[in-house]
This record gives C-alpha cells, structure tokens and sequence, in this order.
C-alpha cells in the first residue's frame, strides 16, 4: 500500500508531539494531500482502540498489532523508521543485549547499517 492511498480515508492521529504524528503528517504531505482526520488519541493504546472501533486507520509500527487481532497491517511503502538499541556508555553491552541486537537486525535487517550492529 501507498501513503497515497490514504487521502480518502479517515486517519486516527496521535497528540502533537508523539513521533509517529509527524512522521504520518509528513508523509502524507509527502504523497500530496492533508489527511483527513477523524480523531486524535493520546498514546499508540489509545490510537489503536479508536481504529478497533472503527473511527479509521492509523500508521503504526506492525509490532503493537500483536496484542490486537482484530486488526489488520498493510505495510506502507516508502515509510522508514529508526530504531536504537542503547546502553550505557561506560559498559559494554551485556550479553542478552547482544543477543537481542542480533534478533533486531535479523527481524529488521534491511537498511541496517553495519555502524549500528
């Protein structure tokens, strides 16, 4: 699915100053159009409550859909996200860090950079 596609589908958009607001307003206005929105929520739970009860959609990492089979992912095109594993900096990474690290860049690895690894 295309950003595009969603010009004429009502968006459920989280508060000013969550992360994933200005990623979905910017690129939507990316892809040409103002998205149209039916309710704002406070936080992902919230956000995701309101798409569950039909109010519209809503950009969100796959990841929190686990927890909520009623609903369902189409992946975006085009949309990128950063993620950071991080630890203290005087101490290496312990070991079940690392193995998460390994589990992160092998679930998420496209675009993984070898700085990051």
């Amino acid at each position: 699915m295309r950003v595009a596609d969603l010009r004429d589908r009502p968006m459920v958009m989280y508060r000013q100053g969550y992360d994933l607001r200005e990623t979905t307003l910017t690129a939507c206005r990316t892809a040409g159009f103002e998205p149209r929105l039916s309710v704002e929520g406070g936080e992902m739970d919230a956000v995701l409550r309101f798409v569950e009860a039909g109010l519209g959609v809503a950009v969100v990492p796959s990841l929190v859909l686990a927890e909520h089979p009623r609903l369902h992912a189409s992946p975006l095109a085009g949309l990128r996200r950063t993620v950071a594993l991080a630890h203290r900096s005087d101490a290496p990474p312990t070991s079940a860090a690392r193995a998460f690290q390994a589990v992160l860049v092998e679930h998420l690895g496209h675009g993984v950079s070898a700085s990051s690894r």
